[in-house]
């Protein structure tokens, strides 16, 4: 009988060991990556880059004339609707007008390509597929 409990314990041990292994063999995946605006500036001047979604204006930053810049999009702001791209020249520039994306639908992972024109209404946005 002393024989058959320790077999008993050591095949519940096994088993036991076995499942905290894991059981599905699968490591689990990272929450993803973050979406990113890249943008191209063709605009004669520096210009500030933000993204507008749900009532909410964040600054991501500014891009030189004749350079391309990269910034993460904030993941609060990911998720919770639509969002918009905007570029506008510094506030003591004397140039008012501004280059607008229109609304996109933005997921974690995603990469927009804000291409900025020397005219600025002919601006593009783009979600790379």
């Amino acid at each position: 009988m002393r024989h058959g409990s320790w077999v008993l314990t050591l095949l519940l041990l096994l088993v036991g060991s076995a499942c905290a292994r894991g059981g599905g063999g699968e490591t689990p995946e990272p929450s993803g990556s973050p979406a990113r605006v890249e943008v191209t500036n063709n605009y004669p001047l520096a210009l500030e880059i933000c993204v507008i979604g749900a009532g909410t204006t964040h600054r991501l930053g500014s891009v030189d004339p004749g350079m391309v810049g990269q910034f993460v999009i904030p993941q609060t702001m990911i998720g919770g609707g639509q969002l918009e791209f905007q570029a506008k020249p510094p506030p003591r520039s004397p140039a008012r007008e501004q280059a607008r994306s229109g609304p996109m639908l933005v997921a974690p992972g995603t990469i927009v390509d804000f291409v900025i024109t020397p005219r600025l209404f002919n601006s593009t946005a783009t979600v790379r597929p």
